[in-house]
């Protein structure tokens, strides 16, 4: 029998679903009352444990981030047509790397400057760095939390353990289900492969009886949304700790084919299938248009997280990289204490508000609880606790 999804009431069945019916093997049926109980990583308490850097800048200081986000490499061996930074990255050897040298050397000032993580993240793919795991170990040493994402496809049986020993979390991107719907969207012939490295991660981290964070990631499209099932049940079984699913954001539907219940509804059954091994389920909302833009009075992200490019440039916002107006420096330049203090640094600062610098904001979680601390509701009498 097939597994049995509720969709609430509707007088238009959408054409997708036999097509759904029959690539996944859910059956749909009609309910007032769909069980839709997801939720994502909650950004907006981050901070708080990070009270000393609030206090700083309540003390009119300006606290170095603690967090980097860094981008070993523009060079990448995968073409996912998702990529929103593919014009800057490719396979060619010419395309920017950070040179090893100089990033270890601004690794100890920003140690020094108060960072506490690094995380690894883009513009293309970080493991290919020829020195990436030189860096993650250096960067252990110095006492940094760290984090990559990856697409998985340099993971073998002799450098995993330098991901298991070093790291705090992983998290492959693997957007599709099965092999035809995967080649499609990441633009490589590689499902099988980053499957096996994924079950090498999971072996590997409960032999060593290891705390490694591992995810994995789709971004959900119309071209392989009836994949998702597939993949919960090749993972379900696997030592790693969430799957998240994500809508893109870029895409001309306003958010219809996410917030569809045909959608919504399989990620419940994959919740269900997952929860098996108490693996989450991580999924978001679709976002039409920034909310609430006017109240924060300024940004306050940028004294939480910075971008280092691949091509050396300390970008204000994670979300400006490749944005000229929003480069504070360059590493071969100048130190990231003497870039902090620039001019160009405080200059940014005292125009940049969530309303007017013209990005898609994913700090709003962080600007939203600054503003909350720092110009409280009056209404809220903050020293009256309890």
């Amino acid at each position: 029998m097939s597994d049995i999804i509720n969709i609430k009431n509707s007088s238009k069945i959408k054409k997708d679903e036999n097509k759904l019916k029959k690539e996944t093997g859910i059956a749909f049926r009609r309910s007032d009352k769909p069980n839709l109980d997801l939720g994502n990583f909650d950004f907006t308490k981050k901070i708080l444990f990070h009270p000393e850097q609030i206090a700083s800048y309540k003390n009119n200081e300006r606290p170095f981030p603690i967090t980097l986000e860094i981008d070993l490499t523009n060079r990448c061996n995968h073409r996912c047509n998702f990529c929103f930074y593919a014009e800057h990255i490719g396979v060619e050897a010419d395309k920017p790397s950070l040179n090893t040298e100089l990033l270890m050397q601004r690794l100890k000032e920003a140690k020094e400057l108060g960072t506490k993580a690094l995380s690894f993240t883009g513009g293309g793919e970080s493991t290919i760095h020829p020195h990436y795991i030189k860096i993650i170990k250096f960067s252990k040493e110095l006492g940094f939390d760290l984090g990559t994402i990856t697409n998985g496809s340099v993971i073998t049986e002799r450098n995993v353990d330098d991901y298991i020993d070093n790291l705090q979390w992983i998290r492959l991107s693997i957007a599709g289900g099965d092999a035809e719907s995967y080649h499609k969207v990441q633009g490589v012939d590689q499902f099988e492969k980053i499957l096996d490295n994924l079950r090498l991660l999971s072996k590997r981290k409960t032999e060593k009886k290891s705390n490694l964070n591992i995810g994995v990631r789709m971004l959900v499209t119309p071209d392989n949304i009836h994949t998702i099932v597939n993949m919960a049940h090749l993972i379900k079984k696997l030592n790693i700790n969430y799957y998240q699913v994500a809508p893109d954001q870029y895409t001309a539907d306003k958010g219809k084919f996410w917030n569809s219940e045909e959608t919504q509804n399989i990620f419940f059954k994959v919740k269900e299938i997952l929860s098996e091994n108490n693996i989450k389920l991580l999924t978001t909302t679709f976002m039409v248009e920034q909310e609430n833009l006017d109240k924060p009075t300024t940004c306050y992200a940028h004294f939480f997280m910075l971008t280092i490019t691949a091509e050396g440039d300390l970008t204000f916002c994670k979300n400006a990289r490749g944005e000229p107006d929003f480069i504070i420096g360059n590493l071969v330049d100048k130190t990231l204490k003497e870039i902090w203090a620039d001019s160009i640094t405080k200059n940014i600062e005292s125009w940049v508000r969530p309303n007017n610098c013209g990005l898609f904001c994913k700090h709003m979680a962080i600007n939203n609880t600054m503003e909350e601390i720092i110009n409280p509701d009056i209404d809220k009498s903050p020293n009256f606790v309890g």
